[in-house]
């Protein structure tokens, strides 16, 4: 094992030294759900360690009894090591779980900004600026678009649909989410923090705009669940919209007024905050 990470090293060290790369990546702006994939790597990375650490302790005690049969040794396993053992072996599996369980619900949250980022894709030639993964004070803002009829922040959310249902009037509904208010409800579940977490993030937007253009700018919350169908039970506190006709409604959507000259310095002061910075993903 300790020679297997050390030649990982040695490759790593290696492989591209005395080269650089012919464009500067910092200088690039941040992709969809850019922070969502950094999250997903170090999770990789802590899965592939903890995979490790649990097959080195499960493997411990034949390990150690094996050897010492090998060496011709006659030794049992101290018994003050069970309880030790099978402590960390539980604790590394717990950990090992978690770690799995938060990598999934990553990926399905890369997938849905991902989805929502094409969907945008199409009102970026119909005089609207379309940026990802603004970073902000110690959260991101997934979508941000601006246009002739104001800014947006959009928050994607990546929801699973229940498997659960028999009837076909069951079926028929395990694919809506209806909207009360500020209130989503999901088929198995109620969640308000969507929405909420939509209008804060909007009004630090809001604040920062404003602050960095001089002028007040009034930045809208949006909300899309990829793959959901929408529907409205009640007047929702702000809009919610199928990802598949985002593209349609955006433009559609009613906010502040902005003029080119406006766009044109919003649209400075948000590439900023989308620059990669970095040469790491």
């Amino acid at each position: 094992m300790i020679i297997f990470v050390l030649v990982m090293k040695l490759v790593l060290f290696t492989v591209g030294r005395n080269k650089r790369l012919p464009f500067d990546i910092s200088a690039s702006r941040r992709i969809a759900g850019q922070s969502v994939l950094s999250d997903f790597n170090d999770k990789s990375t802590d899965l592939f360690g903890h995979l490790i650490i649990f097959t080195l302790l499960f493997n411990f005690p034949f390990i150690y009894v094996g050897a010492n049969k090998l060496l011709g040794i006659d030794k049992e396993l101290p018994w003050l090591i069970i309880p030790i053992f099978t402590i960390a072996l539980g604790y590394i599996l717990v950990k090992l779980l978690k770690t799995i369980r938060e990598r999934v619900n990553l990926r399905l949250g890369l997938e849905a900004e991902w989805l929502v980022s094409s969907e945008l894709h199409d009102i970026e030639a119909a005089d609207f600026k379309v940026f990802h993964d603004i970073q902000c004070d110690k959260f991101n803002i997934d979508h941000l678009v601006i246009g002739p009829n104001g800014v947006f922040a959009i928050e994607t959310k990546g929801r699973r649909k229940p498997t659960n249902a028999k009837t076909a009037a069951e079926k028929s509904q395990e694919y809506v989410v209806n909207v009360k208010g500020k209130i989503l409800e999901f088929p198995n579940y109620t969640d308000t923090s969507i929405i909420e977490q939509a209008i804060r993030q909007a009004k630090w937007a809001t604040t920062w705009l404003s602050e960095a253009t001089g002028e007040k700018i009034v930045v809208c919350p949006v909300v899309t669940i990829p793959g959901w169908f929408v529907k409205t039970i009640s007047k929702p506190l702000i809009p919610v919209v199928a990802t598949k006709i985002l593209s349609s409604q955006v433009p559609k959507l009613i906010g502040q007024r902005l003029t080119p000259e406006q766009i044109k310095r919003i649209t400075h002061q948000v590439k900023q905050k989308t620059l990669r910075a970095d040469n790491l993903i």
